[in-house]
């Protein structure tokens, strides 16, 4: 029987990073939310390590990005390489430095406001749970692992079990979030089922310790590819000094994870590097596998996943923990607006309707990357090319490699893949313009609805430089051009008649922003008369290109919210 009770508006199960995100979002709208995470210690494994641009858009928002880059040690402009080597103690085969492109690197400036970074995911963990705990309306409980959820038409309970004293807790809420990974319970426990592609690789993470300095020969690599007939895996630096990952494949059928001993794992490690004399200490396995995953739905009732809970990709690229940070961002204003009465339900099908869709194109992205890679060796079974890779024939077959590796760019530079994300569904309004399609590296920018809001540096009025992206936080966000004062008046009217907040600004020349560069209506495809309303997670929402004879600004705004939050109460209310 339960030993205790607690009732909540939303329980979230899992506080990684997708889980924690989640309660942040909802915690700084003053939702009471209540996380629920098995681990009470820090993450034993650190996992992924690169934040998308885009991502830090979202933590610049918050007002993280500064120290989640603090936090990761790894300044960009030093670690921005990746290298291909057939041991690490070797000469490069190759390398993609992709700082090396002056000319694109320069051109950056006009796509966002930030650049990638390197975070460990387990520092990144403490980044934001430090965070989470600054807003009083969360809640969270560490050692207690989710064994069921039932849900009915008024909620759900999830039942929680603490191994250590063999008792159970009931934590009832309106909404449950599956945050729990992989193998979420969560996910289980809602009926939902998630199809695996077939596997490509089994593969085996150690972190370990060692001062690997000696091998490195002033390589600041991110990643270190290794390929030779006894190992094909990868480096990764977490700190740039002793803290490593190596990565390998391995046979299911041949071995099993209790075959890889610290000694055994710190053995294959030395075969990596190239020599018997360095000091590795392990610290911990973790065994995965290079496919995919996609559920069925994002959500079943009261019941919705996020994370790897909802999806899985291969690595390449780095998708996983950035899609699931993003997956927050998205269900995090949408349960709000629900929860304090200010949109109808069918606003929450939308996130299946947007983020499932997303997962699938970063699916397709990173299984053709990691085919991909295995033209240089990566996830490669050709044992003609590893046989020979360091033997007599060994330079062709080097060649052949280094002559491959300008075509792993979309792995690393995915500029289009992140940004060019378009949402269609019934939060996003259409207003007939023709798509504007993004490549995957490739980003072009455009204000059409269901789109990112495109990044363009503006001037505050006294004198200080910053970006669309700094207007748009946590609000529904109203910009017009300077004659738009019309637009401004009408969304504060609608705060006040709605309870919805929504914040508003004109942009040039007498506005509230300067447009130093005067390109910000044509980049948003607006005439003078015309508005942008931008959703509280940064995606275009609404445009008017212009106001059409007849219309009056509140009319247009009011129409657009009630279709964008799904709901139906009429102007005649009293609104």
């Amino acid at each position: 029987m339960a030993t205790s009770e607690s009732a909540h508006d939303v329980v979230i199960v899992g506080a990684g990073p997708a889980g924690t995100m989640l309660a942040i979002e909802l915690g700084r709208r003053g939702v009471d939310v209540h996380l629920v995470e098995r681990r009470e210690g820090r993450l034993r494994h650190p996992r992924a390590s690169g934040i998308h641009a885009r991502t830090m858009e979202y933590f610049r928002q918050l007002g993280l990005a500064d120290e989640v880059r603090r936090a990761g040690g790894l300044p960009v402009e030093d670690w921005s390489s990746f290298g291909y080597l057939t041991r690490l103690k070797d000469p490069d085969i190759g390398a993609i430095d992709m700082m090396a492109a002056k000319e694109r690197i320069a051109g950056l400036d006009a796509l966002s406001p930030e650049f990638l970074a390197w975070c460990a995911q387990d520092t990144l963990e403490g980044v934001l749970r430090k965070h989470a705990l600054t807003f009083p309306s969360i809640s969270v409980t560490y050692g207690l692992r989710a064994v069921g959820v039932d849900q009915d038409d008024a909620g759900a309970t999830v039942t929680l079990a603490d191994d250590e004293n063999g008792t159970e807790h009931l934590a009832r809420a309106r909404y449950v979030v599956g945050a729990d990974g992989g193998r979420s319970t969560v996910r289980a426990a809602a009926g939902i089922s998630s199809p695996e592609s077939p596997t490509m690789s089994h593969q085996v993470n150690v972190c370990f310790e060692a001062d690997l300095r000696p091998f490195l020969k002033g390589r600041n690599y991110i990643l270190y590819f290794i390929i030779n007939p006894d190992t094909q895996g990868a480096f990764v630096t977490y700190d740039g000094d002793r803290r490593w990952v190596y990565s390998w494949d391995y046979d299911p059928e041949r071995q099993s994870p209790d075959d890889f001993t610290p000694e055994y794992c710190a053995a294959v490690i030395r075969t990596a590097i190239g020599s018997s004399d360095v000091d590795i200490r392990v610290e911990s396995t973790f065994f995965w596998k290079v496919q995919s995953a996609l559920a069925d739905s994002f959500h079943e009732g009261r019941v919705f996943l996020v994370g790897d809970a909802a999806h899985r990709f291969p690595p390449t690229g780095g998708f996983g923990m950035n899609s699931s940070l993003q997956d927050a961002q998205n269900l995090g204003w949408k349960l709000h607006e629900v929860l304090r009465g200010g949109a109808g339900p069918e606003l929450l099908d939308t996130y299946d309707a947007e983020r499932r869709t997303t997962a699938r194109r970063n699916i397709a992205t990173t299984l053709a990357t990691a085919t991909k890679s295995a033209e240089v060796g990566w996830f490669a079974n050709d044992p003609t090319l590893l046989a020979e890779i360091e033997g007599p024939r060994g330079e062709s077959v080097r060649q052949r490699i280094a002559e491959g590796i300008p075509a792993q760019e979309p792995q690393f530079w995915s500029y289009g893949q992140q940004f060019g994300v378009t949402y269609d569904s019934t939060a996003v309004i259409p207003d007939g313009s023709s798509p504007v399609e993004s490549t995957v590296v490739d980003y072009w920018p455009t204000a059409r609805p269901g789109a990112h809001a495109p990044h363009v540096w503006l001037e505050s009025l006294a004198g200080e430089r910053l970006s669309t992206i700094d207007l748009l936080h946590s609000l529904f966000v109203v910009l017009a051009p300077p004659a738009g004062q019309a637009w401004v008046d009408a969304a504060k009217g609608l705060t006040e008649a709605r309870g919805t907040e929504i914040d508003a600004f004109t942009i040039g020349a007498g506005g509230d922003y300067r447009d130093p560069e005067g390109n910000w209506a044509e980049c948003y495809g607006l005439d003078p008369t015309g508005v942008v309303v931008v959703r509280p997670d940064g995606y275009v929402a609404f445009r008017a290109a212009k106001l059409s004879a007849g219309q009056s600004p509140a009319e247009v705004l009011d129409d657009a919210f009630d279709r964008l939050l799904s709901t139906t109460t009429s102007r005649t209310s009293g609104r």
